[in-house]
């Protein structure tokens, strides 16, 4: 099948049909991604985060009352099967519906040099949303811990019969879809999504530092503001950061909650004193300058704190660079 020889090309013609290259639009990505299943038969990879994968795509559904996307990997629930070829199909997939669900905010179709890829990013999830949407006149529920700091698995029971979900319930780029025809490995894909989310932190910290860098600001409220904003990114970083170390940290906490003194607590066992330093300046003059602290407010000092942001992001990029399995901590 083409899918299998010319995939690139076929993202290709999709990428330049899709008219955009970013989109918050929910009906837009699904028009594309329903597009690009379409045109390859559902033959693509998808790739996350953990390294794990799918093999194909089957549909994509969107519910825009709720902001969700669902996208479906394998589904039996209407397949005409005898008894015996079910029986043998759930010894490899005992459920009847394999699913993806994030609350969406956006499609990015990225340039990868020989060919587009497509990454999704969502909104974050708490486990009682994610129950609440997806445990509607099930017979049975359990919302399961992927152990791994950014998705989680729920699995369902309807009409005596289980479909298993899962749900990325942090907001950044944790899917990628590729063509077949790629030659790209499951952990070529996890570097490149760390690799991408890092270089969008940084490009938004470098906006900030340019805007700062402007010696005739003088008005300390958009000086707090930068600031502010700076603080907000690095709590993304450090969050990104999690992700990478989920064989050494489980997070109890759900995405929402973790605030910059949480996030900094629980990666300080992984930092050298320096670094101990540079988190530490980080944290007190985020404060400083995200507060009313009565201290004068210095647009230099907003400046260097956004320097030293990127400074730590940079590192972060070049350790998962060299480091793409940190060796989980010994018990």
């Amino acid at each position: 099948m083409r899918a299998l020889t010319e995939g690139d090309k076929i993202f290709s013609e999709v990428a330049s049909a899709a008219g955009f290259t970013e989109s918050q639009s929910i009906l837009e990505a699904k028009r594309v991604l329903e597009n690009l299943i379409e045109e390859t038969k559902g033959l693509v990879i998808l790739d996350f985060l953990d390294a794990g994968n799918w093999d194909c795509l089957q549909g994509v559904e969107a519910d825009v009352e709720n902001g969700m996307l669902k996208l479906i990997w394998r589904d039996y629930r209407d397949r005409q099967e005898s008894e015996e070829k079910k029986e043998m199909r759930k010894f490899a997939f005992p459920a009847e519906r394999y699913a993806l669900i994030l609350k969406f905010r956006e499609l990015r179709i990225v340039n990868a040099g020989r060919f587009p890829v497509f990454m999704l990013r969502g909104y974050a999830l708490k486990d009682k949303e994610i129950k609440t949407y997806l445990n509607n006149e099930a017979e049975e529920f359990a919302l399961l811990d992927n152990q791994d700091n950014f998705s989680k698995l729920a699995v369902k029971k309807i009409d005596g019969e289980f479909e298993s979900y899962t749900c990325l319930n942090t907001p950044i780029f944790s899917v990628i879809i590729i063509p077949k025809n790629s030659n790209a490995s499951a952990f070529t894909s996890k570097k490149a999504l760390f690799s991408y989310n890092l270089v969008d932190a940084l490009r938004r910290l470098n906006n900030v530092k340019d805007e700062l860098d402007v010696e005739t600001l003088k008005d300390e409220d958009i000086i707090c503001e930068k600031a502010n904003t700076v603080r907000r990114i690095f709590e993304y970083v450090l969050k990104v950061e999690l992700c990478y170390r989920y064989r050494q940290i489980i997070v109890k906490k759900d995405y929402s909650d973790l605030l910059l003194g949480d996030l900094i607590g629980l990666l300080k066992p992984f930092r050298e004193g320096g670094i101990h330093d540079l988190l530490r300046k980080i944290a007190v003059w985020s404060n400083e300058l995200s507060h009313d602290s009565g201290k004068p407010i210095q647009r230099e000092k907003a400046s260097l704190l956004t320097y030293l942001t990127i400074a730590y992001t940079e590192l972060l990029k070049s350790e998962i660079s060299l480091f793409l399995n940190p060796e989980p901590l010994s018990s």
